[in-house]
């Protein structure tokens, strides 16, 4: 039985130490960069004491039947920018994942298994650019009016963010 208590605990170890629960949110604005909830003095100094900070932000999507899905995406940021007293997060290149509304599993599919597929550059101001390795992927039958104006949206968006440091 101890041993069995001392897997399980071990098993449990790294998903405590890892998980979200360990973050506060401590800063919070809206699309247009306007303060939702916490203090922008305290993220700067977070940024500036080397804290490890993760950033969330929202996605609001209209899926086939017009209805608006909102998404809401976590990650840990890999460098960060003071400017302005603004706070500009880099993310990690990923797999690029897309969202299917009419699959139950929803978020569930890579665009097309390839890594570095996605970046991001994210403010506390709301603007996010982004860049997509191939942009132009499942763009066929679209108009070149179409591509251009779905390019620039990806590009650049606006979104609400929460930024959260190590307790």
């Amino acid at each position: 039985m101890k041993k069995l208590t001392i897997t399980f605990l071990t098993a449990l170890l790294p998903l405590m130490i890892f998980s979200q629960s360990n973050y506060q949110i401590i800063y919070e604005a809206d699309a247009n960069g306007k303060v939702i909830s916490g203090n922008i003095g305290e993220l700067l100094q977070a940024v500036q004491n080397g804290n490890p900070i993760r950033v969330g932000w929202t996605l609001k999507i209209q899926n086939g039947e017009g209805e608006l899905k909102e998404l809401e995406h976590w990650t840990d940021t890999k460098f960060l920018t003071i400017f302005d007293n603004m706070v500009y997060a880099q993310i990690n290149s990923i797999y690029e994942q897309m969202t299917n509304f009419k699959d139950a599993k929803g978020a569930m599919r890579f665009v097309n298994n390839q890594p570095d597929g996605w970046v991001a550059l994210i403010s506390t101001s709301g603007i996010m650019r982004q860049k997509y390795r191939d942009v132009l992927a499942g763009t066929e039958g679209m108009s070149q009016e179409e591509i251009d104006k779905m390019i620039k949206y990806l590009e650049t968006t606006k979104v609400n963010t929460k930024w959260a440091v190590s307790k």
